[in-house]
Order: structure tokens, then C-alpha cells, then sequence
């Protein structure tokens, strides 16, 4: 679907709410404006893993952050957590309220993603909706291929594309992760005004191309973000009052405060409709490099994961290095500031760890580099099955 169609969705669905409510206030003279629900937001918490104790202070937080005179404003949380049944709840005035419980599931598998948005755009009808996702991350990698990344962890997954780990010891291969195909077949196109991604590396350029019909915004992170996830006390508001430059700052704000390790923050505003030029953009740069792309020298590219074999590159400093003419470099740099209003990082990915990373470029969004290395491991394969690929010729 196209963006003026997505647009064209938002406008019919407002025009016929305010229709709805102008015939029931001939019937209705108790019906006021300020009864309108201006924006719903959804909360999908996958916690069947090792962040499960991390999800209730979260809804916690999100819950001490309502108040009186949000009456207009809907937080909707599902959470799913180990051991416990999933359950949807509504969170208000430093209240939550357990709407349903279900039976026990797999809140990797997108059909389940797609029931709860499905729910929640049925019952609680809203002028506008967000949608945050909330669970551990891996951006566009297939997570058949975690055992070539990072050698050191002795899983394989049976999806691809690892949002939302779920732990389920008592099968082989035990973890199962949601596809971001699969999850962009289950958002409805032009629904939501942002998606945020309160997950691990999910600030790709890969994984922000297969969702920017779905949402206006993305928020997401190119690196690591802390298992506290997103201070939800702070940004709940701003979220829910669709202030996500206020919330990417506060996000930022909060965590650079920290010491040591926990002073770690970045995070990105994604602005969807600027994906295809810059598409268009980074397909023209890499057509003149197809030869040397696969033997780029990226050590000296800026990484923001700690594999022994490194996905996730700055973008723009990876164009920068392969070294187009300056009218492409220009044109790139332009459509990427477009795309990205707003990006900011600490100074390093966990400070003071052997592994630290010192972060000198942060664009907003990362890219894969298909290396010949990678080839005999079948990832650069996986890769060019990826939108972004496919449209780009990279």
C-alpha cells in the first residue's frame, strides 16, 4: 500500500468516528468532544525469556506515569511471561486492569502479535494508535545464523529474523524468535503514527525498510540497549502524547546519567516516508562497487555489536568509506537527514567493559556489509532475501 493511501486510511477512519459521534450526540446529549479517545497505544511485551523480571517494573512504571486528565489516552499492555499466562491489561491512573487471560502461547509467532492489535483496533477505537514491542532483538539476522556471529552461544533458533526470544527448553531447536517479514504481514498498513522498538538492535536500515508503510515513526536503537529497557516512567507520557523527540531525549538523558556499563544510550527517530528515496539513494552508491563491497576493509567502519563477526555498521559511515563521488554522497547525506529528525549516543557501547566499543559515528540507522567471508555461511544468502536488498541491488 502506498503512503497516500495509508494516509487516506487514517483520514476515512477519523472522518467516520467523528460522524459516529455526531449522531450519537443528537441522542446523547451527555456525549462530549473530550470524550474521544485521541490515541491508543499498544504494549507488546514478549518476556517467555531471561528479561522476564524486567517486565513488570516496566508496566509498573508505565502505571505511575498516569494520571488524572489522560482520560483521552489508552495504554494497552500484553505481556507474556515465563510461567505465567499471557494476559492483556489496561493501564490507568496508577491503576492496572486485567482485561483477559489467555491460554498459554507463543508470543513469538506473529499471528499472536497480529490477534492483540487486531483486539485492541476493535475495542478501543481511537483517532490515532502507536505501537511499542518490548523483548530481547537482533534486527534483520536470520537467528539460524547466531552460531556463525557469535560462535559462543550454543543455541540455534528455528526462525529467522530475531525479535521477541522465546524460551522453550523442552524442544530442539530451543528458542523460538519472530520473523520481521512475518510481523509486517500482520500490521495493518497505515494504522500506526509510530512503532518503537524497546529491543536490541532493531535501528537497522533493513529491519526500519520492511516496516515503513506500517507506521509514520520508528524509534528504535543500532546497539545494545539496556535490560531496564526504556525509563517508562519518564517517556510514558510522551509516547502516549506522541512527543518522540522529547521521548528519544529523555531516553538518552536518562541513561547517560549512569555509571559505568549502564551509561549506555542510543537511539534514533525514523521518519518512514523518506525510506524509498534514500533506497533509490543507496542503490545508485553501491552500483558502482558491487566488485569491491564484498572485500571492504571494515575495521576501520563503525561497529555497534560485540560478534566475532560483525552485522551491524553505521550506514552513513559506510557509505562514506566506500568512497562515491560527492554528488552521490551529498544526495545519500541529504535523503538520510530527511529520514532521520532526530539521533544521539553515549560515547561508548558498554564502557568500561574488555569489550567496550567507542562510538565516533551514530547516523540513526545500521546496515549489514556483505563480506565473500560471509558467503560460505550462507548469510549473505539469508541477506539478500531481505527487502532492503532486493530494492537496492546490494
Amino acid at each position: 500500500m502506498t503512503r497516500m493511501v495509508s494516509s487516506a486510511y487514517k483520514i476515512i477512519r477519523r472522518v467516520l468516528l467523528m460522524a459516529v459521534l455526531f449522531m450519537l450526540s443528537s441522542c446523547y446529549e451527555k456525549l462530549k468532544v473530550e470524550d474521544v479517545i485521541t490515541r491508543t497505544v499498544i504494549v507488546y511485551i514478549a518476556a517467555d525469556n531471561n528479561l522476564t523480571t524486567n517486565a513488570n517494573p516496566n508496566i509498573y512504571s508505565m502505571s505511575s506515569s498516569m494520571t488524572n486528565g489522560m482520560d483521552d489516552l489508552n495504554l494497552i499492555v500484553f505481556v507474556d511471561q515465563k510461567n505465567i499466562k499471557p494476559s492483556l491489561l489496561r493501564v490507568h491512573d496508577h491503576k492496572i486492569d486485567t482485561i483477559m487471560t489467555y491460554p498459554e502461547m507463543d508470543s513469538t509467532d506473529p499471528a499472536v502479535l497480529g490477534e492483540v492489535i487486531d483486539y485492541v483496533i476493535n475495542e478501543y477505537d481511537s483517532e490515532s494508535y502507536g505501537l511499542i514491542l518490548w523483548s530481547h532483538g537482533q534486527g534483520w539476522l536470520p537467528t539460524s545464523q547466531l552460531h556463525f556471529v557469535a560462535p559462543n552461544l550454543n543455541y540455534v533458533q528455528s526462525r529467522s529474523k530475531a525479535f521477541a526470544w522465546e524460551d522453550d527448553y523442552k524442544n530442539n531447536p530451543p528458542y523460538r524468535c519472530m520473523d520481521i517479514e512475518e510481523m509486517a504481514s500482520v500490521i495493518p498498513d497505515g494504522l500506526f503514527d509510530f512503532i518503537v522498538f524497546d529491543a536490541c538492535y532493531m535501528g537497522c536500515v533493513e529491519v526500519a525498510y520492511a516496516l515503513r508503510n506500517k507506521a509514520d515513526y520508528i524509534v528504535s536503537s543500532c546497539y545494545e540497549i539496556v535490560s531496564y529497557g526504556f525509563p517508562y516512567h519518564i517517556v510514558t507520557k510522551d509516547f502516549l502524547n506522541g512527543n518522540l523527540l522529547k521521548a528519544c531525549r529523555e531516553y538518552h538523558t536518562y541513561y547517560n546519567k549512569m555509571t559505568s556499563w549502564e551509561q549506555m544510550a542510543g537511539i534514533s527517530l525514523v521518519k518512514t516516508d523518506g525510506l524509498d528515496s534514500l533506497a533509490r539513494c543507496f542503490g545508485k552508491i553501491v552500483a558502482g562497487f558491487q566488485d569491491s563491497i564484498p572485500r571492504m576493509d571494515v575495521s576501520n567502519v563503525q561497529c555497534f555489536d560485540r560478534y566475532r563477526n560483525h552485522v551491524f555498521f553505521d550506514l552513513e559511515d559506510m557509505v562514506d568509506k566506500l568512497g562515491p563521488s560527492e554528488k552521490y554522497l551529498t544526495e545519500f547525506r541529504l535523503q538520510l537527514e530527511k529520514c532521520i529528525p532526530y539521533k544521539i549516543s553515549t560515547p561508548y557501547i558498554f564502557p568500561g567493559d574488555r569489550e567496550q566499543i567507542k562510538v565516533n559515528s551514530y547516523c540513526g540507522l545500521s546496515v549489514y556489509v556483505p563480506l565473500s567471508s560471509y558467503d560460505a555461511s550462507g548469510l549473505n544468502a539469508d541477506y539478500r532475501k531481505t527487502e532492503w536488498s532486493i530494492d537496492t541491488g546490494y
